[in-house]
């Protein structure tokens, strides 16, 4: 039997090493001169025979470097809350950045305070922790550094007592033949060994909440055909290259922030997702078992062409999930704007006109139409609606190319339309801003021949189009601006945040070089409403979360009175590391996504709708 050996072993995380996110490091195996997947030899592998591969993971005894923000883990840790120390609880919960990171954290500081308290015994009147917070382990020395022995096997999920801490990997082949029963086992090459950087807390994902719109439930009352759709562009992996984006190269890592994203969605627990930029391999991999265990299933619709990385071929695109106790599928349209390119070829009688067309429209964007029912519809009557889940073209440049791929899955949706009389929803990154002419399509009905003759049209494309449809779109967004200021306050803030010409956000996207809103969600008011919106956040929000009170984000100024200066100490820790992973603080001037916290350059919208079963008022849709 040839020889097996580790030829290298890497970590795929990088630098960005967090509480409660799966470590999985790369084993490059060789047996003989052949590539072997480390699945083959694994301990406890079925495939398992003479030789089998042995994993140890192991934590410094010590802190590495400085300690870093617990609500900003990307930052270095410069004050300490002392009532922490007196407590006992455990120091990586104590570190903040600045003092008013550290009061907007003061409710769940209490709150550890207390826990802390409470588990804790006294022993000669000394305050002992509980063994709960501190578990013992095995540990080694080596070189005079002591290791603390935290998992035996390949894949693992740091813990709070590893926060600050650096982990080595340790991986090395054994024999296990000799001896009675083949139970002797030698090492056979040479211990490859790997340090992370050091482990940052679990990221804080900032929270969100529905906004309700008090003067729309009259609309709904007693009425339980009610659910909520969310569309979110999350980053394909594929296109999170440190060359396109500012932050550190961790926070660009999928296994990084396919946490934060799961940790979101799962927050906002919306009856029906619709996201762009799935990676095929993570739809099938990650997001449909993580959703299945949540209660949902999923259709999907990839691009045919796709990007080479590493000799295989990756693709993204669309993928809607809906949860089962809410809906049932009962039809699927999958739309490749590809195909429908034949069409504008065939209009054009110039061989060469075919081709500049063929080039031009040739984008492999694509869009998926689901039609749900409610499985609470059988005993009153079946009620449907229509999902369509769409990526345009990005391309600044190519106005003309966007317009026609919103007019053509218009016209896609007009015709499921014509056959069935039901409600849609159209959501998306549209990569066009409000006021655009592909906006102004939307949710007018029509390009308005002001925006229509500043187009470039360089094939007559447009001009040859009838660019006008009767599904009577508005936007959800646009509802929050009929939102009465004397019934909500928080809906009042919301109107700040919207554009107040085209009622829009003022962002969706934020990326290096365009701060504006790319993504939206579209409704044929006739027989849905929208009765509360996801609340759209600020910048300083995405940037510095704070604890929620439950009512939207929290203030900075409700403190409890306890956040004062006789609970914070200077820490002034070094900035370096053992590893010289970190770099210093990432701070950047205006905020750019994604960041340590926010998984993706695109933020999520969410809009809670009504089934009304009889045609509203004309102005009850809102825009």
């Amino acid at each position: 039997m040839a020889l097996v050996s580790i030829a290298n072993v890497k970590l795929t995380t990088g630098d960005g090493v967090c509480c409660g996110i799966s470590i999985e490091p790369y084993i490059g195996l060789k047996k003989g001169d052949t590539s072997v997947s480390v699945l083959e030899i694994e301990e406890g592998a079925p495939n398992a025979g003479q030789y089998q591969l042995r994993s140890r993971w192991y934590r410094s005894a010590t802190p590495a470097g400085g300690s870093v923000c617990l609500v900003h883990p990307e930052r270095e840790a410069n004050l300490q809350c002392t009532l922490c120390l007196k407590f006992k609880v455990p120091a990586h919960f104590s570190f903040h950045c600045t003092p008013e990171c550290l009061r907007s954290s003061w409710n769940l500081h209490l709150k550890l305070h207390d826990k802390a308290h409470n588990a804790a015994t006294y022993e000669n009147g000394v305050l002992e922790p509980s063994p709960n917070f501190y578990p013992k382990l095995n540990s080694l020395s080596e070189k005079g550094d002591k290791w603390i022995e935290v998992g035996k096997s390949r894949i693992y999920t740091p813990t709070p007592e590893d926060v600050g801490h650096v982990l080595k990997f340790e991986a090395y082949i054994i024999e296990t033949t000799g001896g009675k029963n083949g139970s002797d086992a030698y090492m056979v090459g040479k211990l490859h060994s790997i340090l992370t950087s050091r482990v940052r807390p679990t990221p804080t994902v900032p929270i969100r909440h529905l906004i309700s719109l008090p003067q729309r439930q009259a609309f709904h009352k007693s009425n339980s055909f009610k659910f909520t759709i969310l569309t979110y562009n999350v980053l394909a992996d594929v296109y999170a290259q440190s060359d396109l984006f500012s932050c550190p190269s961790w926070m660009l890592q999928w296994n990084y922030r396919k946490h934060n994203l799961l940790t979101e969605l799962m927050t906002y627990k919306p009856d029906v997702i619709c996201l762009q930029e799935v990676q095929d391999n993570h739809y099938e991999q990650f997001w449909c078992p993580e959703l299945q265990k949540a209660g949902y299933v999923g259709v999907f619709k990839n691009k045919a062409v796709g990007l080479f990385r590493e000799n295989k071929r990756i693709s993204d695109g669309c993928a809607t999930f809906f949860r089962t106790s809410k809906f049932s599928l009962r039809k699927k349209y999958e739309v490749e704007f590809n195909q429908a390119t034949k069409n504008l070829e065939e209009a054009k009688t110039d061989p060469q006109d075919r081709r500049s067309v063929r080039i031009r429209f040739t984008k492999d964007n694509v869009a998926l139409l689901t039609v749900l029912e409610f499985n609470e519809s059988v005993q009153s009557g079946r009620k449907l609606v229509c999902v369509a889940n769409t990526h345009i073209h990005a391309n600044p440049d190519l106005t003309d190319v966007k317009i026609w791929q919103v007019h053509t899955l218009l016209k896609g949706l007009e015709k499921i339309k014509s056959s069935a009389d039901i409600p849609m929803i159209v959501a998306g990154d549209f990569n066009s801003t409000p006021g655009s002419a592909v906006h102004s399509l939307l949710v007018r009905g029509e390009v308005p021949s002001g925006l229509i003759s500043s187009v470039n049209d360089p094939f007559n494309v447009l001009k040859d189009l009838q660019l006008k449809h009767e599904l009577q779109l508005s936007s959800a967004a646009a509802a929050i601006d009929h939102a009465s200021s004397k019934v909500d306050s928080r809906a009042t803030r919301q109107r700040l945040r919207i554009d107040p010409k085209h009622k829009e956000p003022l962002f969706t996207n934020l990326g290096r070089d365009f701060k504006g809103t790319l993504d939206y969600i579209f409704y044929t008011h006739k027989c849905v409403i929208p009765t509360a919106i996801l609340e759209l956040p600020v910048e300083s929000e995405l940037q510095h979360p704070l604890v929620s009170n439950g009512g939207g984000f929290s203030s900075s100024n409700n403190l409890s009175s306890m956040a004062n200066g006789s609970s914070m100490s200077s820490n002034n820790l070094s900035s370096n590391n053992l590893t010289n992973g970190l770099g210093g603080s990432y701070v950047g001037g205006d905020l750019e996504l994604p960041n340590a916290l926010c998984p993706s350059d695109h933020i999520a919208l969410m809009s809670e709708f009504v089934y009304v079963p009889t045609p509203l008022p004309q102005n009850a849709g809102g825009r």
